[in-house]
């Protein structure tokens, strides 16, 4: 499942991965690990570093574990040395000063990287329950279009691309009362 996309089911309440998309860059017999992508914080990366020039990528809530580390996923490629490649020319991860570095120099535009604080993580066979219970829809992204879509129209997007009819749960907000 390492490089799909993980949608909240509409019918989710479950705190914070209710209405989420989550990429997941990887799966294996060990358990699962990816990020939040449609939960833009109001922080930048010039508030945690302020010392880099351009700095005004947003930070987006990769997930509730290690929501005091700073991790990344981008389309650069190995522009980026040591960074991994998941699927579908998306890669995590890699030389963060490199990246700062290019980043200064004006060298990356805010659709080809996302910053997370934290990550969403899953141990051996825990997704895969999740899913046998009917709490994510699985989408194969193409490629990285999901980069350039607002955080607040992600969850409804990817939802509809799995089932049209779906677009009705996108349309209601989060809380039944308010409709």
């Amino acid at each position: 499942m390492q490089g799909q996309l993980l949608i909240a089911h509409p019918l989710l309440h479950d705190g914070f991965f209710s209405r989420s998309v989550v990429y997941l860059t990887n799966h294996g017999a060990d358990g699962a690990v990816g990020f939040s992508l449609n939960f833009k914080t109001q922080f930048l990366l010039r508030d945690v570093r302020p010392q880099v020039k351009n700095g005004n990528f947003p930070i987006y809530e990769g997930g509730p574990v290690a929501k005091n580390q700073l991790f990344f996923i981008h389309t650069l490629g190995h522009d980026v040395p040591d960074s991994f490649p998941v699927s579908n020319n998306i890669f995590v991860g890699g030389d963060f000063n490199e990246l700062l570095h290019m980043i200064e120099h004006g060298k990356v535009k805010s659709h080809e990287v996302r910053f997370f604080a934290g990550y969403s993580g899953w141990s051996e066979d825990q997704l895969e329950g999740e899913i046998s219970n009917k709490h994510w829809l699985i989408h194969d992204p193409q490629d990285a279009a999901f980069f350039s879509f607002e955080p607040d129209d992600l969850w409804g997007i990817e939802l509809t691309e799995i089932k049209n009819s779906y677009s009705i749960f996108a349309d209601f907000g989060s809380d039944p009362s308010m409709n």
